[in-house]
């Protein structure tokens, strides 16, 4: 079984196993309010004040503000995996469905959900997207698993309506089984100053891919994060205000496993230090201010001002998002949806 596989495969197994336990409770400063679906979520914008959207599996779609939740399922789209959203404001929202081949698809919604049309789909049959994120309203990227023996990043200007495949050459040669994780909406970042930087697993080291410049030509950067199988690596990145970017990973098949899980790439470095941190699997990190939270099935962590890493919560999440250097949203099985306040 190669990484793709056991990334579908377990993504099912974890979707129709887990049961939202923590709902109703407050752990750690997280509310766990009432699941509005089963989707097992992944996508998670923020819009500002208490309102987010989130994105799953079966094409759900949730549109939230503080614990009231919506739940919305995308006619035409009930067999897509939506594991990638980006929410412009409350109204405009773009969800991207992760898949092989044509299963990769890009969706919009202008009116706040009420209707939605695809706006384009993966046309390689050896492709599988990943991740998209945006600088502003028009420029955006999304990553995707390396053909042609490269990763692909593809680049919009114009909001999404049309996407180009950065130069390949541009980007270093994939190893043999490296690939991203589609775990978080995660695993592709974009700096204050136009850097991105996406993350990879599975062949050996973790490794992330950085450009600085934001013009296409990435180098490639060795994580202290294992990847010596399918289900190990680097699962998420994201970059501080000073230009310092983080990493996050593990072993998804064994959440509660020991071993280097988080890591720092100084702003004016190329080496990654390896950060002390609790134990366990982490897909989702995000840094605001002093505050960096990651979080994933071993539950969720956090740093304010430099402090020792501390585990805030034992609720199994996906994906963790910042609102402000107080406050988070998270998501993650059957449909859960947590509010972090500290």
């Amino acid at each position: 079984m190669n990484r793709r596989d056991v990334i579908l495969a377990t993504a099912a197994a974890v979707a129709s196993t887990a049961v939202p336990a923590f709902a109703g409770q407050v752990l750690g400063g997280i509310r766990i309010p009432a699941s509005a679906t089963d989707s097992e979520l992944r996508g998670l914008s923020p819009t500002g004040g208490k309102s987010y959207w989130a994105s799953g599996s079966k094409g759900w779609i949730v549109r939230g503000r503080s614990e009231r939740q919506d739940a919305i399922r995308i006619v035409g789209a009930e067999a897509l995996d939506f594991r990638g959203l980006h929410a412009f404001d409350d109204s405009h929202v773009l969800a991207m469905s992760a898949g092989p081949g044509e299963a990769s698809q890009l969706w919009r919604t202008k009116d706040g959900g009420r209707t939605w049309k695809r706006i384009a789909a993966n046309q390689d049959s050896e492709g599988f997207w990943d991740s998209i994120a945006f600088i502003d309203h028009k420029r955006g990227y999304i990553l995707g698993d390396p053909t042609q023996g490269r990763f692909t990043v593809l680049y919009t200007a114009d909001g999404g309506e049309t996407w180009t495949r950065l130069k390949p050459e541009g980007v270093p040669l994939a190893a043999p089984n490296e690939g991203a994780f589609a775990a978080s909406n995660g695993c592709v970042a974009i700096g204050r100053r136009g850097q991105v930087a996406f993350c990879t697993g599975g062949a050996g080291k973790a490794r992330v891919y950085l450009s600085r410049g934001g013009g296409g030509v990435f180098v490639a950067l060795d994580t202290p994060i294992l990847a010596d199988a399918p289900s190990k690596g680097a699962f998420a990145v994201a970059f501080a205000k000073d230009g310092a970017l983080w990493v996050c990973g593990g072993d998804y098949k064994a959440p509660r496993a020991a071993g280097v899980n988080l890591a720092r790439l100084a702003a004016d470095s190329l080496t990654f230090e390896p950060v002390a941190a609790p134990a366990g699997y982490l897909s989702g990190i995000s840094v605001l201010g002093g505050t960096v939270m990651a979080t994933g099935l071993s539950g969720t962590i956090v740093s304010q001002d430099g402090a020792p890493f501390e585990r805030v919560s034992e609720a199994p999440m996906n994906t963790v998002r910042l609102t402000s250097k107080t406050a988070a949203v998270l998501c993650g099985p059957k449909g859960t949806i947590g509010l972090w306040r500290a």
